[in-house]
């Protein structure tokens, strides 16, 4: 599937209605989205809490569910910011090319851990 596929598909579940959301000049449907995204990085960080607790293996299944809510809520944010997939992650590479920058000799400037 096609990222601009699922863009377009995930915004049919937009409710487009936020009423109950009020803040200054950020528009209700981006704190919706950003609040989305909070709350599901939680429930993802919670999951590997509980797995580390109880030493269970971790459910690929939970952390994918909880994946693709965030995917959701991210869909949401760009497409209320005006902007898409393409130019989020060209934003995202030259903020980490600046930070990392190619050397020569390490695998065409792949950070390895």
């Amino acid at each position: 599937m096609d990222i601009n596929d699922y863009k377009n598909a995930a915004l049919r579940t937009d409710f487009k209605t936020y009423e109950d959301f009020h803040t200054g000049d950020v528009s209700p449907r981006l704190e919706y989205g950003i609040i989305g995204l909070v709350t599901e990085s939680a429930k993802l960080l919670d999951i590997v809490k509980k797995t580390k607790k109880s030493l269970t293996p971790l459910s690929h299944e939970n952390v994918i569910e909880e994946l693709g809510d965030l995917l959701w809520y991210l869909n949401l944010s760009i497409d209320e910011l005006g902007i898409t997939y393409a130019e989020l992650a060209q934003s995202n590479l030259e903020k980490t090319t600046k930070k990392y920058p190619p050397e020569q000799g390490d695998n065409n400037g792949l950070i390895r851990g």
